[in-house]
């Protein structure tokens, strides 16, 4: 597969296959943001929908595909809960999302796919450890897909870390990441007891800057790598709320890191799990690496707490999550996560929950039977109704919740 960029107007990606294809799957079609910024160059094959997913099939008197080329807009989508296909920075450069250029085979999993990516003059491309005028068939260690930078910006280099910082991005932000990520990856690398199979790499975006008293905070996060984006006129000087929300956000997305040893079966596993479990332990790694205090971090549960009983009013977590309520997800996924490991504490929980997930990946099912073995049969119990009963009071399934796990000292990372 090729991709190429073009400075103005839109990237080229053309596909090569090693055997003809009755029909290439792309996968789904997210609103249909493919149908608006993909066009096939030529007159041999068309885009189609079908039962919820892109594909490309032969027209005319073709009944099969050996190439294909698209001209695609490198367009920033918004795609709530999914990953940005084009994530543009200050200073010119894109950080793209490869999966959505991996096409699917028929048995459901990815095609076996080598990548070339070919920057306009002047420009490079990062994927890991890896940056150079061009990538000829690269694969991602890590497995597609994958986040890959093509810019003028080279990567810095923090301790256990790769950084590719937005050339925008105030210079305050640029020295708190270049600390403060190798600080939180230590604590990190002590919660989970183990270090990452390699050296992960970091981008970090700023949008637009312009408007005033704006704070916004977006990530994202694959095996080995995320990507953070941010936004509002707030970021331009540091302050203490604008400090925090960099720290506590960076933590979550360097948490998924270490969880990523193992993954959800399938796309149906709710979010709650993965996204409430990586808050709880970055409020571990924060207190680790003595960024937090114990009370901040307790502060921090009882804010999840009161969030999630406000939210969770007549709604259960399941509906809550199927409405796109994600504070509600968040929040009660912190506190679930937080109850579920009992006195033994949420980092000892999600070592166990990936040794046991990291063959065949893990669902609610495994969650609530270690969720049984640390806290008991009634503390499950307790949180089976919160994500499916439409309760008057969570407040008090909360509260019977937490005395059943023993009345938790949050900020043990343990």
């Amino acid at each position: 597969m090729l991709i190429e960029q073009k400075i103005d107007g839109p990237w080229r990606v053309s596909f090569e296959f090693a055997a003809p294809q009755a029909a290439i799957d792309l996968g789904p079609t997210i609103d249909g943001f493919r149908a608006e910024h993909w066009r096939i160059d030529g007159t041999a094959a068309r885009l189609i929908e079908k039962d919820g997913r892109d594909i490309v099939e032969p027209t005319g008197r073709r009944t099969r595909l050996s190439s294909v080329a698209f001209d695609v807009d490198p367009e920033a989508v918004s795609v709530r809960k999914r990953y940005e296909p084009f994530m543009p920075m200050g200073d010119g450069g894109v950080v793209f999302f490869t999966g959505y250029f991996m096409p699917f085979g028929e048995e459901g999993g990815r095609l076996d796919a080598a990548l070339t990516v070919i920057p306009a003059n002047g420009s490079m491309v990062s994927a890991f450890g890896e940056t150079a005028t061009r990538l000829e068939n690269w694969k991602s260690a890590y497995d597609h897909p994958a986040f890959l930078y093509v810019g003028a910006t080279a990567p810095i280099e923090s301790g256990a870390a790769l950084l590719i910082v937005d050339g925008a991005a105030p210079e305050w932000i640029r020295d708190e990441i270049t600390s403060f990520v190798p600080a939180i990856a230590k604590a990190l690398t002590q919660t989970f007891m183990r270090t990452l199979p390699a050296r992960p790499i970091i981008f970090v975006a700023t949008a637009d800057l312009g408007d005033q008293g704006r704070l916004s905070y977006s990530g994202d996060a694959l095996p080995g790598q995320y990507q953070m984006t941010l936004a509002g006129g707030a970021w331009r000087q540091s302050s203490p709320h604008a400090l925090g929300v960099l720290r506590q956000s960076t933590a979550h997305e360097a948490a998924h890191l270490w969880q990523a040893a193992a993954r959800p079966r399938s796309d149906a596993v709710a979010n709650w799990i993965h996204e409430g479990g990586a808050d709880a332990l970055a409020a571990a790694a924060l207190v680790g690496a003595g960024y937090w205090t114990p009370e901040e971090a307790s502060a921090a549960f009882a804010e999840a707490r009161s969030t999630c009983a406000r939210s969770l009013e007549q709604l259960s977590l399941q509906r809550a999550e199927a409405e796109a309520r994600w504070d509600a997800v968040y929040a009660c996924g912190h506190v679930l996560n937080v109850a579920a490991a009992g006195e033994a504490g949420v980092a000892s929980f999600w070592r166990e929950f990936i040794k046991r997930g990291a063959k065949d990946g893990y669902d609610e099912a495994l969650f609530l039977d270690l969720a049984e073995e640390r806290a008991g049969p009634d503390a499950v119990q307790a949180i089976r109704d919160l994500t499916r009963i439409n309760d008057a009071r969570p407040d008090r399934v909360l509260d019977r919740l937490l005395a059943l796990s023993g009345g938790l000292d949050v900020d043990r990372g343990r």
